[in-house]
């Protein structure tokens, strides 16, 4: 397989990827607006979480198209033909070529923060999923502890009334 075609179906793998989860997120904030009853908690998690998915795709999109755009429009046969030593009697680089050089470097270098942006999305999606569900465990333990406190205090009640029993005025000693 050639390296353009490689090159073209990997940029349009990540295209279809980036549509595919900006459909998803679409889908997602439409549902939550349909939903009524909500916790206002919840609501701002769920919205954030499909803010954040929708631009992380949206970037996806972006990498793809570059990707895309850099080989069908030439751009890589043209860096590639400069990256071909060169004679030593050969002129020295043109204006023009060095032009193409600083705008090839830019390209990919957009591209390439572009990437470490979604390596950024995707901890930050993390850091807030983490941040929520370590919320929602708070709580959850909370209730667990408030739940048991209560259920050993019915329990120590039960036992104090069993060790009375009927007729007697409390704890049996070692008289």
């Amino acid at each position: 397989m050639s390296p353009t075609l490689f090159a073209l179906a990997l940029g349009l793998g990540i295209v279809a990827l980036g549509v595919a989860t900006a459909g998803t997120q679409l889908r997602g904030l439409r549902r939550l607006r349909a939903r009524t009853h909500v916790p206002s908690d919840e609501l701002r998690y769920l919205r954030g979480k499909h803010r954040r998915r929708l631009v992380t795709a949206a970037v996806f999109t972006v990498i793809g198209g570059m990707v895309v755009g850099a080989y069908t429009s030439g751009m890589e046969e043209v860096a590639e033909a400069m990256g071909q030593p060169r004679p030593a009697d050969a002129p020295p680089m043109t204006d023009a070529e060095r032009e193409f050089v600083r705008f090839w470097g830019l390209y990919w270098g957009s591209v390439a923060v572009l990437v470490l942006a979604l390596v950024g999305l995707g901890c930050a999606d993390a850091v807030a999923n983490r941040i929520y569900w370590m919320g929602i465990y708070r709580e959850l333990r909370e209730e667990h502890k408030a739940k048991l406190r209560r259920d050993l205090a019915v329990y120590r009640q039960h036992k104090d009334q069993n060790r009375a029993g009927p007729g007697r005025l409390g704890p049996v000693g070692d008289d």
